[in-house]
């Protein structure tokens, strides 16, 4: 028989027979090494191969993630933020009031002083509160540029009055002036007691 023969036979009814086939397997078995050679002379095989692969590696991994990790995730947080207990908590919230209260007693302290300052150097008591820091001397140098600024003003307003720009009385329209020069003594007396 030659190989035109087999091939018809093959491909003919006869050859189709689950005997044939069986037969043909035993003769030429599949194993792990011909189905590498064969995804690696058909790109299409491989490429279907690797679809199958990226499905089932998506499901395990989405099936990981709902198992495991959630649980990691709280493990993690507990460890790197472990929990207090409500003696903590406790020593935590005094500490906060402890140091609140410190900040106002600072800044009480602070703004007496400034007050004293202020007083002492005739400076407006009200703008006191703005000019207070974070401690003593931040203090000190903003009352010292409060002063500095609030005599440049005083001191502009002085020049501005002694040129002749502050107030001017108003002239009498009924020359009382005049009318004294004209009085006697004894009637400028008169007027006077009146």
């Amino acid at each position: 028989m030659t190989f035109e023969e087999v091939k018809q036979f093959l491909q003919s009814e006869e050859g189709k027979k689950e005997e044939v086939i069986a037969y043909l397997q035993e003769t030429n078995p599949l194993t792990v090494a011909r189905v590498q050679e064969f995804l690696d002379v058909n790109q299409e095989a491989k490429s279907w191969l690797d679809s199958i692969k990226d499905k089932h590696l998506s499901k395990g991994l989405e099936t990981w993630k709902t198992n495991n990790l959630e649980s990691l995730i709280s493990d993690e947080i507990k460890k790197r933020f472990p929990e207090k207990d409500e003696k903590e908590l406790e020593v935590e919230k005094l500490r906060s009031e402890i140091e609140k209260m410190k900040q106002e007693k600072l800044r009480e302290s602070l703004t007496n002083k400034a007050i004293k300052t202020a007083t002492e150097k005739g400076l407006p008591i009200e703008l006191v509160d703005f000019f207070i820091g974070a401690d003593e001397e931040k203090t000190a140098l903003n009352l010292k540029a409060l002063e500095d600024t609030f005599n440049l003003s005083v001191q502009k307003m002085v020049e501005q009055r002694l040129k002749g720009e502050g107030y001017v009385p108003p002239k009498d329209s009924d020359n009382k002036q005049s009318d004294l020069d004209s009085l006697s003594m004894e009637d400028y007396i008169k007027a006077r007691n009146k």
